[in-house]
C-alpha cells in the first residue's frame, strides 16, 4: 500500500524569526530580533517554540492522538540513539500532499502527509526522520547561513519560505520578497547530505532498522520527479540528490552487512497510514480502495479496519461497527483494531462498551497514550476526576504535541478548584489551537494562581512575555 532542517547560529536565527513573523502576519517589531544575539540552548528552544506557534497560524497540523503518538514514538526511538540532548525532539505532521519534511531549532521536526504516504513500510519513513534529525545534530543550516551574510534578510526569508513550505502554503511568506534568485543558496551541499546520510545510517542501525530502507526511500524520491513531469519535488530542492550518495550508502551497507538486522516491518505502519488516509483523504475513495483490496485479500484485517474508518467518516454507523467487528474477527488479538473500536464507541457516547475495551487495553499497553487519553476522558465525563487526572497527565508527558489533553486537564483542575493549574493548561490548549488572546488571558491568570516554585510558573511567564512582544492583547 503506497503512501514525507534546520540548526542555526545568529544569521539563521534572524532568518527563522523573520520567516515566522511573516507566516503569522503578526504585528511584531524588528526590535524583537535583538533578543537573540548569540544563540544559547535556551534561546534555541524559544526559537523552536516561536516557530511552531507562528506556523500553527497558517498550516494544518494533524491532531489525531493515534497519528501524533505513532510519529513521536518512531522519532523518539531514533533520538534515543543519539545520547543526551539539550532539548526534547517533537514531531509533527502537516496535512499537505507535497513530498517534504523539515526541522527547526529546538528539536521540532515536521513531516508532510505527502512524504509519509510515499513510504511502504516504517523503515522507509524512519530513514527520512533519521536524516532530518542528523541535519540538526550536525548544525548544517548554521554552517550554510554563515556563507549568506551578503544576502538581504528579505530575500532569505522568501527563499526559505518558498522551499520549506512551497505551493499555496508559501504564499503568505512570499509577499513583498524577492526570493527567486536565492533559493539555491539554501540547498544543502553534497558534503552535508553525505554527512546526514552517514549519521542517519548509524542511528537507524542502532535503533534496529535496516538502512536498506533509507536507500529505497531515496530511490523513490529520485524517481518521483519523473512522475511529476521533470519538476524537482519540494524536498529535493533543499536535499539535492546525487547518484554518489547511493553509491556511498551501498558501500556502507556492504561494510556493515554482518550488522544489518533482518528486514521486517512494523505491522502498525499499515494501520497508521490507513488512519492518516481516513483523516486527510476522501472517505468515498478510501472505502472503494479498501473494498477492492479486501476482495483480493479477504483475510487481511487492515482492509476491514480501513472500511470501518471510512464508513464512520461517512456517518454510516451500523456498517462501520460491522466492519470493526469483521476486522476484530480476522485479528482477535489486535490492539489497534480494538482501540479504534473503543474510540468509535466513545464518540457515540457508548461509554460502557468503550470502557470495557479500554481498561483491558490499558493493562496490556500501559504506555499507549491513545488508550490512556480516552479512558481518562470517560472518567472525566463521569466526574471521576481523581481517576482521570493521572491518566491524562501521563498522556501529556507521552504525547506533548496533542492539544486536546491540555483542555481536559484544564477543565478538570478547574472543577477541583485548582485555578492556577486550570488556567495554565487552558492557556497551553489555547496556544495550540491558535487562540492567542485567550492564551494570554489564561497564562496571566495562571501567574496569579501558581507558586513561583512550580516549573509551570516559569513557562507561563515566558509565554506571556513572548505574546506581549507579539502585541497580543486580551479581548475585553
Amino acid at each position: 500500500m503506497s503512501r514525507f532542517s534546520v540548526s542555526c547560529r545568529k544569521p539563521a536565527v534572524i532568518l527563522l524569526l523573520a520567516a515566522t513573523l511573516l507566516v503569522a502576519q503578526t504585528r511584531v517589531t524588528w526590535a524583537f530580533l535583538d533578543q537573540f544575539k548569540g544563540l544559547t540552548v535556551e534561546r534555541e528552544k524559544q526559537i523552536g517554540e516561536q516557530f511552531l506557534l507562528e506556523l500553527q497560524q497558517q498550516v494544518p497540523i494533524i491532531e489525531d492522538p493515534f497519528v501524533t503518538y505513532y510519529i513521536n514514538r518512531l522519532g523518539q526511538k531514533l533520538v534515543a540513539q543519539i545520547g543526551p540532548q539539550p532539548f526534547h525532539y517533537r514531531f509533527f505532521i502537516i496535512q499537505d500532499p507535497s513530498m517534504n519534511a523539515f526541522a527547526v531549532p529546538g528539536g521540532y521536526i515536521f513531516l508532510y502527509t505527502g512524504m509519509i504516504m510515499l513510504a511502504d513500510r516504517e523503515g522507509e519513513l524512519a530513514g527520512v526522520v533519521a536524516h532530518e534529525i542528523s541535519h540538526i545534530y550536525c548544525r548544517h543550516m548554521a554552517r550554510m547561513m554563515e556563507k549568506s551574510r551578503a544576502v538581504t534578510v528579505a530575500s532569505l526569508v522568501g527563499a526559505m519560505a518558498s522551499i520549506f513550505l512551497g505551493g499555496a502554503l508559501a504564499q503568505p511568506l512570499l509577499l513583498g520578497t524577492m526570493a527567486g534568485g536565492q533559493s539555491a543558496m539554501l540547498a544543502y551541499s553534497r558534503d552535508f547530505e553525505a554527512e546526514a546520510d552517514a549519521v542517519g545510517f548509524k542511528w537507524m542501525l542502532k535503533a534496529g532498522y535496516n538502512p536498506r530502507d533509507m536507500v529505497s526511500m531515496f530511490n523513490k524520491m529520485n524517481k518521483q520527479r519523473w512522475f511529476e513531469g521533470g519538476k524537482t519535488p519540494l524536498y529535493l530542492r533543499t536535499h539535492p540528490f546525487t547518484d554518489d550518495r547511493l553509491v556511498e550508502l551501498a558501500h556502507q551497507l556492504s561494510v556493515h552487512r554482518q550488522d544489518l538486522p533482518r528486514e521486517k516491518d512494523n505491522p502498525d505502519f499499515q494501520y497508521f497510514t490507513v488512519k492518516l488516509d481516513s483523516l486527510c483523504g476522501n472517505p468515498n475513495q478510501l472505502l472503494r480502495r479498501m473494498t477492492q483490496d479486501a476482495l483480493r485479500e479477504p483475510q487481511n484485517p487492515v482492509y476491514a479496519y480501513g472500511k470501518a474508518l471510512a464508513l464512520a467518516k461517512l456517518e454510516r454507523g451500523d456498517e462501520a461497527l460491522a466492519a470493526f467487528r469483521q476486522a476484530e474477527k480476522l485479528a482477535p488479538h489486535n490492539d489497534l483494531i480494538q482501540r479504534d473500536m473503543a474510540v468509535y464507541y466513545f464518540q457515540r457516547n457508548r461509554y460502557l462498551e468503550a470502557q470495557k475495551l479500554l481498561e483491558n487495553l490499558a493493562r496490556r499497553r500501559p504506555m499507549d497514550g491513545v488508550v490512556l487519553y480516552y479512558l481518562g476522558r470517560i472518567y472525566q465525563e463521569r466526574r471521576q476526576y481523581d481517576q482521570a487526572l493521572p491518566l491524562l497527565e501521563k498522556v501529556q508527558k507521552l504525547n506533548p504535541t496533542f492539544s486536546e489533553v491540555y483542555y481536559s486537564l484544564g477543565t478538570i483542575y478547574g472543577e477541583k478548584g485548582q485555578l492556577g493549574l486550570a488556567h495554565y493548561y487552558l492557556g497551553c490548549h489555547s496556544l495550540r489551537v491558535k487562540a492567542l488572546p485567550t492564551a494570554m488571558f489564561h497564562f496571566q491568570k495562571a501567574l496569579k494562581g501558581l507558586s513561583p516554585a512550580d516549573p509551570r510558573y516559569a513557562e507561563a511567564r515566558e509565554q506571556v512575555s513572548r505574546m506581549q512582544k507579539m502585541k497580543v492583547r486580551v479581548r475585553n
